[in-house]
């Protein structure tokens, strides 16, 4: 049974065969024929010429059927000869009649190839357009089946390499495309036509606006669209569908253009899941490009936009709204790094529903924006309005404690011990050209307040510890203001207010200089910043790299800052010096500082007003001073002792008493202890001394081994002593001046020397025979004295001892009776 079952089936197949056979024999044999029967039927259709080079009969490809191929085919309207830009040109079409409908005389194409041409649309500046190629023929000429047009007869279409292209030099409108190899393939019902159009495509430019640019400009894609047109409804939509990027970024596409009414609208929808912000510009016109770049972002978001308008209304816009939720990113700062930045939101080109869409009236807000500076918390709400001009508004809080404030900072320079800080800011500009480092200035504003509450931090180099750092600082883009900002430095607590001039300009390049004008009041000031600004750094060295940007900013900054502080405290001590009622203003800059005045009460009931300078500013050179100065009414004693016997140990604090009224100018260099080096010191001090005294001062203990050894070197009272002392390095050059005091008259010039060079000439009028006792009254410049005969002697260094000498100005023979001039001086005495 089955073989007779195979015998009829194969006797079938056979005829069937056959009549195919017969009928491709037929079309064959009538290929000619056929062939221009459907050339004239589509000339008919046509304002312009259809020409076609040659073509082929060929049943077998693609299958049996009514196939043809054609080389070198050209379709061009009536004014080619004027433009020369054919409608179409291929080198090669490949086409599948419908074979039901042949033989009724309704030629339809049921597959189209386009291979190797191209397809160019245009509208001339004068209106003129190329779609004129298409006519309608008047409905009482119109036959059945014609009355579609040639675009309906139209079935599956394939492009491979062809390039379409349409210009509209009217409305300033361009669109070209490269096909690589795609295909729309359509199918019918009564009332509708639906097409899939997929494949690879190289889009030159979507261009709706020759001023703004174009989309998807020089990019490859690759194109998965579902199109439908409801006849009755008039609608064209979009159905769910995919276009990939070159970067296999899938961007979903939906929508629907409504033709029903004479108000044409129309919405799209566009979605897409983690496209990074930088290949997602490639594929937008110039101006949103720069738009959008100039937020600064680089991210990967998921976004779904939403267009609704109205075609044929070139001056109305449509409306675009965005909604946006970014992957985490980073951000960079001139700073610092913003990380694991997260932002979600909207935009709108309709901010203002009372107004039309357009740029000027778009805005982008990012309700909560979070992240971390380095590893500080942060917050901030974005808004972005006016994108024809973007200005941003930021509104944002930074929270951070001394777990995390370390990250900042150098942790082999800086260490937090505790304390917390908090910034609130508010920004308004242009988000990523804030700063314009050519012209130095900013385009937009900052204003904030930073709160410190209990803040203990190290700087590990020279062991400055602070702590109990405490106040609200508030800034913006020009002058940082410090109200009341407090803090302990391990001696003192300070209390500073004042501003900090242009922080954020150093912050983002500018060359300006940091300046800060502060008033610092320290009741009870132990002076420890001498040290502190002085000492030789210590060996740890920072750290390099992009992680401490901010330190090595804050580091430069310290080191650049101009501060004009003035001073004020109730008392002052600095080893042995004590103070009180201090004023001053000084200024620091470059490691050097610059005293305009300060003074004070000291040495008793002294008054003290100094200015001068201290310079470290390095290069192996040793820190410089410059000292002038001017006391009133002090006590000697308390003068040596409060500068260390002025690094001398022969004449001290425990030698001397009286009243000194002075002037002096002193520099010299210091050590890394803030110790004078003596050889560099230079100066000249003129004295007034009154009322003064010498005690168990040992070169006079050793003078009266010579001379007067029965009177009271051990308490010499001195009258007015006023004169001018001269210091190169460790020797003082001392003018001709009358000593006159309660043992003796002398008259002394020559050299003293912190070191071995004491070389003095001392002049004892032989006056000093009469007796002086308590009751001696003092006699200061009397002319006897000066005139009268003298006995000379000379101080001189020996061994590290200054020791007095005879100094002999007669002749050898003449010794003997200075000698006894110098024995009656005994035995006055005695």
């Amino acid at each position: 049974m089955f073989s007779k079952v195979f015998k009829i089936l194969g006797i079938v197949a056979l005829i069937g065969f056959i009549l195919f056979g017969a009928v491709e024999l037929w079309v064959y044999r009538n290929r000619e024929k056929l062939f221009r029967r459907a050339q004239e039927a589509i000339n008919e259709n046509l304002n312009g010429n259809l020409a076609i080079g040659d073509f082929k009969f060929r049943p077998f490809y693609g299958g049996l059927g009514l196939n043809f191929t054609l080389y070198d085919v050209k379709l061009t309207d009536t004014l080619y000869n004027v433009h020369h830009k054919p409608f179409l040109e291929a080198e090669k079409i490949h086409i599948a009649l419908d074979f039901k409908r042949i033989f009724s005389g309704d030629v339809r194409v049921k597959n189209l190839v386009l291979e190797d041409g191209g397809l160019k649309l245009f509208v001339q500046r004068d209106g003129y357009s190329n779609l004129s190629i298409f006519k309608s023929k008047p409905e009482k000429d119109s036959k059945k089946g014609d009355n579609d047009g040639v675009v309906k007869k139209l079935g599956n279409v394939r492009f491979v390499n062809f390039a379409v292209s349409y210009s509209d030099s009217v409305k300033r409108k361009y669109f070209g495309a490269l096909f690589h190899d795609a295909t729309n393939i359509i199918e019918r019902t009564d009332s509708s036509t639906n097409a899939s159009f997929t494949g690879a495509v190289f889009f030159n430019s979507l261009t709706f606006n020759a001023d703004k640019g174009g989309f998807l400009t020089k990019q490859e894609t690759t194109l998965a669209l579902a199109l439908g047109y409801d006849e009755d409804e008039k609608k064209l939509k979009i159905y769910p569908s995919i276009v990939e990027s070159a970067t296999h970024n899938k961007i979903g596409v939906n929508g629907v253009f409504d033709f029903s009414d004479t108000i044409k609208i129309f919405n799209l929808n566009f979605e897409a899941k983690g496209i990074a912000v930088k290949d997602a510009l490639p594929l937008l016109n110039q101006r949103l490009q720069k738009q959008i770049d100039s937020i600064g972002i680089r991210a990967n978001v998921d976004t779904q936009v939403k267009v609704a308008g109205i075609l044929g209304r070139p001056g109305l816009k449509p409306q675009v709204d965005v909604h946006f939720q970014t992957d985490t990113f980073r951000y960079n700062l001139p700073v610092g790094v913003l990380r694991k930045v997260r932002a979600s939101g909207t935009f709108t080109n309709r901010a203002d529903t009372t107004r039309l869409a357009d740029v000027y009236n778009s805005r982008l807000i990012a309700p909560k924006i979070t992240g971390f500076f380095e590893t500080i918390p942060f917050a901030f709400k974005l808004v972005v309005n006016n994108f024809r001009n973007p200005r941003a508004e930021i509104d944002g809080r930074i929270e951070a404690d001394s777990t995390n404030m370390g990250a900042l900072l150098d942790p082999a320079r800086y260490r937090f011990r505790h304390g917390s800080a908090r910034i609130d800011f508010h920004f308004s500009g242009n988000l990523k050209r804030f700063y314009n480092a050519e012209k130095d200035s900013f385009d937009g504003k900052v204003a904030g307040k930073v709160a410190l509450k209990n803040i203990a931090m190290d700087y590990l180099p020279q062991k400055v510890r602070i702590s109990k750092v405490n106040g609200d600082l508030t800034f913006n883009e020009k002058v940082m203001v410090l109200p009341n900002l407090r803090f302990y430095d391990g001696q003192n607590m300070l209390y500073v207010r004042g501003t900090l001039l242009d922080l954020i300009p150093y912050l983002f390049g500018s060359p300006k200089p940091l300046r800060a004008n502060v008033d610092i009041n320290i009741p009870e000031w132990q002076l420890n910043w001498l040290e502190t600004l002085l000492a030789a750094p210590g060996t740890s060295k920072p750290r390099s790299g992009k992680s401490l940007r901010l330190s090595n900013l804050l580091d430069n900054a310290i080191d650049k800052m101009e501060i004009v502080a003035k001073l004020d405290a109730r008392k002052v001590r600095y080893r042995h010096f004590t103070g009180r009622d201090v004023k001053g203003k000084l200024t620091i800059s470059n490691n050097a500082v610059s005293i305009e005045y300060f003074q004070l009460r000291a040495f008793g009931e002294g008054k003290v007003r100094l200015s001068g300078e201290m310079d470290n500013s390095g290069a192996g050179k040793l820190p410089h001073m410059a000292v002038r100065a001017r006391i009133e009414n002090a006590d000697v004693h308390s003068v040596f002792y409060s500068f260390d016997n002025f690094g001398q140990k022969t004449l001290t604090h425990q030698n001397l008493k009286g009243i000194l009224n002075t002037e002096f100018s002193f520099e010299s260099n210091l050590n890394n202890n803030v110790k004078l080096v003596p050889s560099s010191m230079k100066g000249l001090l003129r004295i007034d001394l009154t009322n003064a005294y010498i005690i168990n001062f040992e070169p006079f203990m050793k003078m009266k081994k010579l001379i007067f050894k029965r009177r009271n070197f051990e308490r010499v009272r001195f009258a007015p002593i006023r004169n001018d002392f001269r210091l190169h390095g460790q020797e003082i050059e001392i003018a001709p001046m009358e000593i006159e005091s309660n043992v003796f008259t002398l008259f002394i010039d020559g050299t003293y020397s912190f070191g071995n060079k004491t070389d003095i000439n001392i002049q004892i009028p032989l006056s000093n025979l009469k007796k002086r006792d308590s009751t001696y009254v003092l006699d200061p410049n009397n002319p006897e004295k000066r005139e009268g005969s003298k006995i000379f002697l000379r101080a001189v260094d020996e061994n590290g001892e200054v020791n007095f000498k005879l100094a002999f100005r007669r002749k050898k023979k003449d010794k003997s009776k200075d000698e006894a001039d110098v024995r009656k001086f005994d035995d006055i005495e005695r």
